[in-house]
């Protein structure tokens, strides 16, 4: 009896490893920058219309992180999300961030895809932050900047230097900190029943 106990007790806990997990850890693919430098050039919306195009190596994308998120007036509140576009700045949406509250400065925010999205590596694909709320939002770009795999487009128009701060990858799960110790308990319990019938 003890066993079967035992081994409803296991799936319990195995279920929960396989499904309970935390926000996980970024792996970053693309990127204009580093965390280290500093941004102080940024465009204002909603007066202007941006997206970043990016040339992704990984086969899908799940968060894309932006720079300088100061909003106007300072200290208030807005929402923004992004857009995952293929093909051009206004092409079609193939998804969109959960939408991130930015109270007066940010810094660096993370954008979460709802998963990983699945893209074609190799091929273009844009990224288009849109305000959701009253007021206004500077994001940071660079200008020069190094990136060789997209361009910053503005109001529809390619800039030639330009690009915005991002950095864009995937989410690697990581198990959530209860599911560890369910998964040891189950260890646990699998040992005791095999000790018992030696």
């Amino acid at each position: 009896m003890k066993w079967k106990n035992c081994a409803g007790l296991a799936a319990v806990l195995w279920l929960s490893v396989s499904h309970a997990r935390g926000q996980g850890s970024l792996v970053v693919d693309q990127a204009s920058g580093t965390l280290e430098e500093s941004v102080v050039n940024a465009y204002r919306m909603p007066e202007n219309q941006l997206a970043q195009s990016f040339t992704p190596s990984f086969n899908a994308v799940g968060f894309v992180q932006l720079r300088s998120l100061l909003t106007f007036p300072q200290g208030n509140t807005v929402t923004v999300a992004v857009n995952l576009r293929q093909g051009a700045y206004d092409g079609p949406i193939i998804s969109s961030t959960d939408p991130l509250v930015i109270i007066g400065f940010v810094g660096v925010g993370t954008f979460y895809f709802p998963g990983n999205i699945p893209v074609t590596a190799g091929q273009m694909y844009f990224f288009e932050p849109v305000l959701r709320s009253p007021d206004s939002v500077d994001v940071g770009f660079k200008d020069p900047s190094s990136y060789l795999g997209g361009n910053l487009w503005g109001n529809g128009v390619i800039s030639q230097t330009g690009d915005l701060w991002f950095r864009e990858g995937t989410v690697v799960p990581e198990p959530a900190t209860f599911a560890l110790v369910g998964l040891g308990l189950g260890v646990i319990c699998l040992r005791r029943h095999i000790s018992h019938r030696s």
